[in-house]
């Protein structure tokens, strides 16, 4: 504002100034020109009436020649240009003009100040030279003499007038200048003492409104004038913003560490429900790229369920409405909008419940997946338990039938809470894991070795030719086990007479270029297909749920293997087989 001031004033100034110089400058060169015509005017004249008695004084001028050097003579002697006309228009001298040109000069007869000086006495012209081709101010004179008679002109070119009156208008303007440069000075200076204690107040102003330790800098009182009174009033208005703004900080710091610690999404909204506040849960959950306040609602959040819940809110001012949502980025949220009486505006609260309403389904996903999985073998080892007791134990064939399918689904229970427990702890950290290189080839021959029987029974070739060069960094045992998940249930899905192969080479990440290991169980099943493949690995996910109860499998072991190789900070999936089947890859770091 200091400066502002500064440079109204300045510009006040600076236009008063420029203003009247031009004003003035125009006027002063407009009457100095017309002034300096009048003298010229004044001075044609004089020279011309010279000049007229010169002529009628001088001795006998039959001879035109003689007449055109008096021309010349005093057109030499005077500065201007004389031109001796007879009567009846006819030119005898010019001193501009040689003897030759003059007797072809036109008749000058109905020149208008030839005219003019016949007929009253005197004439005044200002017109083109076609004889000396440039504008010409002219002045005549009529002359007797007894053997002649006629008009002595004199002429000046108005160039000549020009440059008179730029070199006048060349000293106005410098002048103007000199006196604006004055102005200029007298006022900066003027303005420079008249606005010193408003800059003193307008500085600590400034430092008011920047708040911190500044606000308490007061302004010294040094005068009873209007502005040592606007200096007091500030004493005092600085005083009363002190404390309020302390008051206000220590309130604005508690809220802001309440809102800043809720787990919950906050806004408030004022009654045109554009944002007013917003805490850093809410950011984090809207994903918000800028700043939302000043914005409405629905550029922050385009929900339509949202909009209804608002609408609510506003039919219903004193009521808290709750609605569940669902965000576009695959987020489900519960929100809560009460109305603010004070300032009609709004406060939003959402939590974010994906993971409440995720681990509900994934609760009732397992239960149900879990009581399938038991109801069978249970209904079976009762109904043939059933069966023992009202009198088949005794018979000779089926008795041992039915011992036989109670051992089968008791030792299928048995894998299934196995797995259950495995999975469990796997889930929750309980699996202590001791990461050390392992050897893949070593690894690989103790999984084939504890499949040989099943493979046998269904006359399957398990081959594996891995270099003994070839170690992970994996835990020993939980190695073993995904190795023999994967080789179990290769080969419970290869038909008999099949083959199952395992390979392993070396390799680099993709992204960290780091080496790892990939390990490759291949079958001759009849393969996975791609839309199955990403949920392969999920609890009790089956791709043909009756044929993989028929095999005796739970379900669980390839989300197992999953488990126990994320662990091991490696990968698992499945890839395409150009020769048919499956091949699942898993990838582990290289020990070296």
């Amino acid at each position: 504002m200091n400066a502002g001031v500064r440079l109204k004033l300045f510009a006040i100034s600076l236009a008063l100034v420029v203003g009247v110089g031009l004003v003035s400058g125009l006027y002063l060169e407009r009457r100095l020109r017309s002034w300096l015509l009048d003298r010229i005017e004044l001075e044609l004249l004089a020279q011309a009436r010279l000049a007229r008695d010169l002529i009628e004084t001088a001795p006998a001028l039959e001879d035109i020649a003689l007449v055109d050097a008096l021309a010349g003579r005093m057109g030499k002697s005077t500065g201007v240009r004389i031109t001796i006309v007879a009567s009846d228009g006819r030119v005898l001298g010019d001193s501009s003009l040689s003897l030759a040109e003059v007797g072809h000069v036109e008749n000058h007869r109905e020149r208008p100040e030839i005219r003019q000086a016949l007929a009253e006495g005197q004439g005044v012209a200002t017109r083109y030279s076609m004889s000396v081709h440039t504008d010409m101010f002219y002045m005549a004179v009529p002359f007797q003499r007894p053997e002649l008679h006629g008009v002595v002109r004199a002429a000046m070119a108005l160039s000549d007038v020009d440059s008179v009156a730029a070199r006048l208008r060349l000293v106005v303007f410098v002048a103007g200048l000199l006196g604006l440069g004055l102005a200029v000075c007298i006022s900066g200076i003027a303005s420079h003492l008249a606005l010193r204690p408003l800059r003193s107040l307008v500085r600590n102003a400034r430092l008011v409104t920047s708040g911190g330790e500044s606000i308490a800098k007061r302004l010294p009182v040094s005068s009873d004038d209007e502005l040592g009174r606007l200096a007091g009033s500030f004493n005092e208005l600085v005083d009363e913003l002190d404390q309020t703004l302390s008051s206000l900080a220590g309130e604005r710091d508690r809220l802001e560490t309440i809102l800043g610690g809720m787990t919950e999404a906050l806004l408030a909204l004022d009654p045109n429900d554009r944002v007013t506040h917003v805490n850093r849960a809410a950011i984090d959950l809207l994903s918000m790229g800028q700043s939302p306040i000043g914005h409405s609602l629905v550029e922050v959040v385009r929900v339509p369920a949202l909009g209804e819940l608002m609408e609510r809110v506003h039919s219903q001012p004193a009521a808290v409405v709750e609605s569940e949502l669902s965000l576009p980025h695959a987020r489900q949220v519960l929100a809560r909008a009460a109305s603010i009486k004070s300032t009609g505006g709004t406060i939003l609260v959402m939590l974010d419940i994906s993971d409440m309403r995720r681990l509900e389904k994934v609760r009732r996903d397992f239960v149900a997946n879990v009581s399938h999985e038991l109801r069978t073998p249970v209904s079976v080892i009762q109904a043939n338990a059933e069966t023992l007791l009202d009198g088949a134990l005794t018979h000779p064939t089926r008795g041992p039938e039915f011992l036989n399918a109670i051992l089968r689904n008791a030792q299928r229970l048995s894998r299934l809470v196995s797995d259950l427990l495995d999975l469990s702890r796997i889930e929750s950290g309980h699996f202590s894991l001791e990461i050390q290189p392992t050897a893949v080839c070593a690894a690989v021959q103790r999984a084939v070795e504890s499949i040989r029987g099943l493979a046998q029974r269904k006359r399957l070739t398990v081959a594996a030719n891995i270099s003994s060069e070839l170690c992970v960094l994996a835990d020993s045992t939980a190695f073993d086990q995904v190795l023999t998940n994967l080789i179990v249930n290769a080969v419970k899905y290869t038909p008999e007479d099949g083959h199952v192969e395992i390979r392993a080479d070396r390799a680099r990440a993709a992204e960290e270029g780091a080496p790892v290991i990939h390990i490759d169980v291949c079958d001759d099943g009849s393969g996975i297909e791609p839309r199955h493949r990403l949920r392969i690995f999920e609890r009790f996910y089956r791709v043909d749920p009756g044929r993989s109860r028929e095999m005796g499998g739970t379900g669980l072991g390839l989300s197992i293997v999953k488990h126990l190789v994320g662990a091991m900070h490696g990968e698992v999936g499945v890839i395409d087989n150009p020769t048919g089947g499956s091949v699942f890859r898993v990838t582990l770091p290289a020990a070296s």
